[in-house]
């Protein structure tokens, strides 16, 4: 179930959700099975998010030759874009749940000795070395990274997208920093967020807290 915490922002409320983030944040889960739990978190966000996606009327014929007609996501219409190298396995559940969507990739990181505070908030200058995207004028863009922390890389990425025409953008991550899910939501009022948390704070070297630690390490090393 989502729930709206402000506009265009939800909160995904789902109890096998909050049971697979408790094992996530938790520090003695190993590499091998936190990959396992990020593609299972890719399918339930990409469930939960599927209501704010665009459906059309379709119909079969059953096996007792009835007809019936029902709603349906056309996820040949759908773009997921994955945020190198941490929203591999995350990206990796949501294409459970849409195999037919295309994939783009966009590799975005923050400069670490780049931090700086600005109007009370971290910030970073961002590096994109990389990006490979598919026709998505005038389709539907899920754009998927694990964390956002102060919010620099997916404003980044937002960017490039926005140059290319997309119908809607919906941002599905985890974690959420509450500072982060503000600056992007006052950068792209035009863009849904789905997450799973947001948690209080950022450290003073912009991780989140309580947060995972770092999604692309303790997926990859």
């Amino acid at each position: 179930m989502l729930v709206e915490y402000s506009e265009n922002i939800y909160i995904a409320k789902n109890p096998a959700l909050s049971t697979l983030l408790l094992e996530i944040r938790d520090k003695n889960t190993d590499r091998r099975r936190f990959r396992e739990l990020l593609k299972l978190a890719g399918i339930l966000m990409a469930y939960e998010s599927s209501v704010l996606l665009d459906t059309k009327t379709s119909e079969v014929e059953t096996p007792l030759g009835a007809k019936w007609s029902s709603e349906k996501i056309d996820d040949e219409a759908i773009v997921i874009i994955s945020i190198l190298r941490a929203s591999l396995p995350f990206v990796d559940g949501i294409l459970t749940l849409y195999p037919r969507a295309s994939v783009g990739f966009i590799s975005a990181m923050r400069v670490e000795d780049s931090m700086r505070r600005y109007n009370n908030r971290l910030v970073f200058e961002v590096e994109s070395h990389y990006e490979k995207i598919p026709r998505i004028e005038k389709r539907t863009v899920l754009v998927a990274d694990p964390m956002l922390a102060t919010g620099s890389t997916m404003d980044l990425a937002l960017n490039t997208i926005k140059k290319k025409n997309p119908r809607k953008i919906v941002v599905i991550t985890l974690i959420a920093s509450r500072l982060g899910i503000e600056f992007l939501s006052s950068r792209h009022t035009d863009t849904y967020i789905v997450v799973a948390s947001i948690d209080p704070k950022l450290n003073d070297k912009g991780f989140i807290v309580p947060g995972l630690g770092d999604a692309g390490d303790r997926s990859f090393g």
